[in-house]
């Protein structure tokens, strides 16, 4: 089964998410491929990565520009969106790293609250918003999907239970610092070909502020970890073409996961 996949990478603007919007729809619209099974934005495009002001740019989710903006893209391009994040809360519980998963018909499906909250190297995730209560696989026509991001990527117990729960491909939706790109491109391969699963990267770029940028530089991998697509550092969206099939069937040639032990246990000398 081939899945058209469409990633938006822009820089956002801080704090704007009507500018941040506009820039999606104009991004969107240059685009020539128009017939996607999938969309994908990246993390916290809707504000961009400013913990000092996570809390301040709060919404509560159904009533969310996130929620309406996802909403009208799945209708208007008869897509499944996995919509990046943005900070969100509901029924009254903490602010949260929240992305949103449409399906074409532009229901809610699913909703990922971050699971990693990255509060280091002088970031403070963690101190303003939730952490997440358990990894998602979401059931799309396309199939099933692992979401995970930016800080998820370094935790790989979490992507190795998508792949035994029958996930056919996994989402990393990231603002990396442009400082460990080289890091981030090793982490996302590695995940891919240890689980054998397409990872499809979505990234900001630009700057934030004058002394944060982000890497940009987002891309599809296999599940061999070949580069299927890419971008550098420009606004862009991304097309690509994956087979689920044909990784299905590399799985049965080289089945790398039923050899995984149920438990690894070191013995003491």
């Amino acid at each position: 089964m081939d899945i058209k996949i469409l990633v938006v990478q822009l820089e956002a603007v801080k704090g704007d998410i009507d500018k941040n919007i506009s820039k999606i729809k104009s991004l969107l619209s240059e685009s020539k491929f128009l017939c996607a099974d999938l969309i994908v934005l990246p993390e916290l495009w809707t504000i961009g990565w400013d913990c000092s002001s996570f809390n301040s740019s709060c919404e509560e989710l159904f009533s969310s520009k996130a929620y309406n903006f996802l909403k009208e893209l799945a209708l208007k391009y008869n897509s499944n969106i996995i919509g990046g994040s943005a900070v969100l809360r509901k029924d009254g519980e903490k602010d949260r790293n929240t992305c949103l998963v449409f399906n074409r018909s532009g229901n809610l499906i699913s909703t990922y609250d971050k699971f990693h909250l990255f509060s280091h190297r002088g970031q403070s995730e963690g101190s303003f918003l939730e952490e997440g209560e358990t990894p998602v696989v979401v059931k799309m026509d396309i199939g099933n999907i692992g979401l995970s991001i930016c800080y998820d990527i370094r935790f790989p117990e979490m992507f190795r239970l998508y792949a035994f729960n029958d996930a056919d491909l996994i989402v990393n939706m990231a603002a990396w610092p442009k400082a460990f790109t080289d890091e981030y491109v090793t982490l996302v391969k590695a995940r891919a070909i240890e689980n054998q699963i397409y990872l499809v990267s979505s990234c900001l770029t630009g700057k934030i502020n004058e002394t944060f940028d982000f890497s940009g530089n987002f891309f599809i991998v296999d599940y061999r970890g070949k580069v299927v697509a890419s971008l550098g550092e420009e606004e862009k969206v991304l097309y690509a073409s994956i087979d689920i099939e044909e990784m299905k069937q590399y799985r049965k040639q080289l089945p790398i996961l039923k050899d995984t032990k149920l438990k690894y246990q070191i013995m003491e000398k």
